[in-house]
């Protein structure tokens, strides 16, 4: 069944720094009809916002990495039961890339859980673009931060043997065409 599974299932990951306009992408992803997963992080900080004493990046990132990394994981076995192509805004290896870019480290147990994961290796990468970069309530971070967690990032994909395609900067639905065009199988 595990080999059925990995070939019926593709699971495709959208990943960059902040504000580069994978969200976006996502949105736009899904309503051509693809199965797309948003982004846990930003759902997770409106939600520990409201509650009080709520644990958002800002005040306790490895408590909210958890919270994320559990999540991420419910996304990732969502996608098995579905059995179709599907993208991810963000997945496991951009916790690792923030915590790496904060100078935490990475629980073994976390790449445990990562190398049973079955991403596909080609990943998509949104660079940074500050022409479209704003912050909002669930992006406080300055433009040269949302840099150096992009190449943070970036460096922690790479580390994990993913090959990275860089998404050019164009209209959402050329960047759809884009990856849709890069698609393996």
């Amino acid at each position: 069944m595990i080999a059925t599974e990995a070939k019926a299932t593709r699971r495709y990951i959208i990943t960059g720094g902040p504000g580069s306009g994978k969200s976006t992408l996502i949105e736009a992803l899904e309503t051509q009809g693809q199965r797309c997963y948003p982004e846990v992080s930003r759902e997770l900080i409106r939600r520990e916002a409201r509650r009080p004493g709520g644990v958002t990046p800002w005040n306790d990132l490895e408590a909210f990495a958890r919270l994320a990394f559990a999540e991420m994981l419910l996304q990732h076995d969502h996608a098995a039961e579905a059995g179709e192509r599907c993208f991810f805004d963000r997945a496991l290896p951009d916790i690792f890339g923030y915590l790496h870019e904060r100078g935490h480290g990475i629980p073994e147990s976390w790449l445990d859980a990562h190398s049973r994961c079955r991403y596909e290796r080609t990943v998509f990468i949104l660079p940074p673009w500050p022409e479209i970069y704003i912050n909002d309530a669930e992006r406080p971070q300055s433009l040269a931060e949302a840099k150096a967690l992009h190449d943070a990032i970036r460096a922690v994909y790479e580390s994990l043997g993913y090959e990275l395609i860089e998404v050019p900067k164009l209209p959402v639905e050329a960047r759809c065409e884009f990856v849709l065009g890069r698609l393996c199988g």
